[in-house]
Order: structure tokens, then C-alpha cells, then sequence
């Protein structure tokens, strides 16, 4: 039985949210899992590689920080990712309704399936993936926070023995989503983790744009990292800075 899974849609979603979480937990004897959705194949090349090859690249990148997060039991699924209409410049903000294919048009009873059969080997204590809106209504992140709390339901595993939480943004990142914005219940200091976690960070090199946009605009998240507890609900008469 592990103690810890993160289900999410890409390679180097593993690293910036929760990355200090999973190293803390491997670094003092937990078991930590984690289920990556799809291979990223749509993201950003930088110029390391032909766009034929960014699939294998990403696929090195996410098994180095895999490495460097100590996690004992990875699995990364094949399918695609959602792509934007066109590929945005510095600075530039695409709209996360117009992503095209991806995993939203993957058959939803087929990743759930799936997802639960691993959850069944794993057997976690806790599960975190996205919440409902996917933080940033991404459609992939949409789509994963749907296959953790469908597997998880699938595989009778939601509530008892297993709590799900959420990635949850200490701040509205943007007005227009604040129907569907929750605060966190839980927030973590890992700064005795952040060798792992930046070392996981920069394993993602094609992702380096992101993670400067990152820092750029939270670099607070470094050393903190934020969640909300779904089931069981939370209650205010609980500590918020441990997962239970």
C-alpha cells in the first residue's frame, strides 16, 4: 500500500505543485506512485529536438524526475495531449477553450478502467490530482481530475482507505474563474525538499519557458505547496498543514 499517488495529464505536472510533497514523502520511508496521463507530445520542442522525437524526449525528461522525486512506482499512459491552436510566444496567454483533441477525446470509461485496475495494485492512502475545473481549465487537467475520482470511485477505494485532494491555488489567478475557485485546505512548507523538487523542475527542459513564467509569477509556490482535501470533507477543526 503506498502512501501517496498523483494523477495528472502531463509530464511536469509531477513537479512544480507537489514535487516537495513526493520528495519529502520518499525521503522519510513513504511510498509514493504516480499516474501521467499522456506523453506530452504536443508541447513546445525549444529546439531540442525534431517534433517527431519530443514524445521520447519527454518521455527521458519525466523519467528524470521521477528519479530525482525518490518515486517508487511510476506509470505513464500513451495518449495525446490536448494542443493549442497555435503555438503561443512569451507572454502570450492561450485560451484553455479552444485546446483541441487530447484527452477529452479520449473515451472517459476507458481511462477510468484503466486507472482503476492501477489503483487497485497501488492502493494508496491518498490520491491528489486536479480539481473539477483543473486549476486553470485546462481540458487535459479537466479530463484527469475526472479519471482520479472515477478510478477512484471505480475501485471502491474513494474515502476508505483513500483521500482525494486537490492542487489548489492560494490566490484567484484569474477573475473570470471565480465560480469555480476553492481555497486550500492544506498547505505545506517544503523548503528543507527544494534540492529534489528544482532538480525534478529542470528535468523538463523543454519546459523551460514555463517554469521561468512560473517563477516569474509564483515563485512563492517553490517553497510552499498548496491543496484541498475532497473526501473526506474537510473541516475546519482539522491542522491544514499535514496531509492526513
Amino acid at each position: 500500500m503506498l502512501d501517496l499517488v498523483i494523477i495528472v495529464a502531463h509530464p511536469d505536472d509531477e513537479s512544480y505543485g507537489v514535487g516537495g510533497t513526493l520528495a519529502e514523502y520518499a525521503l522519510t520511508g513513504r511510498g509514493t506512485g504516480l499516474i501521467t496521463l499522456t506523453r506530452g507530445a504536443n508541447g513546445r520542442t525549444l529546439g531540442l529536438c525534431e517534433p517527431a522525437d519530443l514524445p521520447r524526449l519527454r518521455d527521458a525528461e519525466l523519467r528524470e524526475s521521477v528519479s530525482a522525486l525518490g518515486i517508487h512506482d511510476f506509470r505513464q499512459y500513451e495518449y495525446s495531449d490536448a494542443a493549442p491552436p497555435s503555438r503561443a510566444t512569451p507572454g502570450q496567454v492561450t485560451v484553455p477553450g479552444t485546446f483541441q483533441g487530447g484527452l477529452q477525446d479520449v473515451p472517459l470509461e476507458t481511462l477510468i478502467e484503466r486507472a482503476a485496475h492501477d489503483l487497485l495494485e497501488m492502493r494508496p492512502r491518498v490520491v491528489i490530482s486536479f480539481a473539477p475545473d483543473g486549476g486553470n481549465r485546462h481540458p487535459d487537467h479537466i479530463a484527469s481530475h475526472r479519471v482520479a475520482y472515477g478510478a477512484l470511485e471505480r475501485s471502491g477505494l474513494l474515502g476508505n482507505p483513500t483521500s482525494l485532494y486537490y492542487f489548489a491555488s492560494p490566490v484567484l489567478v484569474n477573475p473570470d474563474w471565480a465560480d469555480t475557485y476553492r481555497p486550500p485546505t492544506h498547505v505545506r512548507d517544503v523548503t528543507p525538499y527544494l534540492v529534489p523538487k528544482l532538480k525534478a523542475i529542470a528535468s523538463h527542459r523543454t519546459q523551460a519557458l514555463s517554469t521561468v513564467d512560473f517563477l516569474r509569477r509564483m515563485p512563492e509556490r517553490i517553497v510552499t505547496e498548496h491543496f484541498r482535501r475532497a473526501v473526506p470533507e474537510w473541516t475546519a477543526s482539522e491542522l491544514s498543514n499535514i496531509l492526513e
